[in-house]
C-alpha cells in the first residue's frame, strides 16, 4: 500500500498495535511515524510498511501542511489525531 507524508495510519503489529500515527517520512520499505506524545517529530518511530494499515481517508489542516512540507508542532499532531479519533468514534456509535 502506498503511504504519503501526512497520512493517518494505524499500527497493526508491535507494542504500539492499534495506535494512530501520522506519517512523517517514507524511506524505501520503512515509514517514520509520529503521534506527538510518545513519538515526537524529533524522534519518530521507524516502522515497516507491512506493519501499518491506513486508518481511512481524512483531511485536516495539519495533515495538509505536512503534505506541503510546512513545519508542524507535536501539539498540533496530538490535536489532529484526537480530532480523528473523535470524528470516527462518533460515526461508529450511530
Amino acid at each position: 500500500m502506498t503511504f504519503r507524508r501526512g497520512d493517518v495510519v494505524r499500527s497493526a503489529a508491535g507494542h504500539d498495535k492499534g495506535l494512530l500515527f501520522l506519517v512523517v517520512k517514507e524511506e524505501g520499505d520503512f515509514l517514520w511515524l509520529a503521534d506527538g506524545k510518545s513519538r515526537k517529530l524529533e524522534a519518530p518511530k521507524k516502522k515497516r510498511r507491512k506493519h501499518v494499515v491506513s486508518a481511512g481517508f481524512w483531511t485536516h489542516p495539519v495533515a495538509g501542511r505536512m503534505k506541503d512540507g510546512e513545519p508542524v508542532l507535536d501539539s498540533e499532531i496530538r490535536r489532529a489525531l484526537a480530532a480523528f479519533r473523535n470524528r470516527f468514534s462518533e460515526t461508529e456509535e450511530v
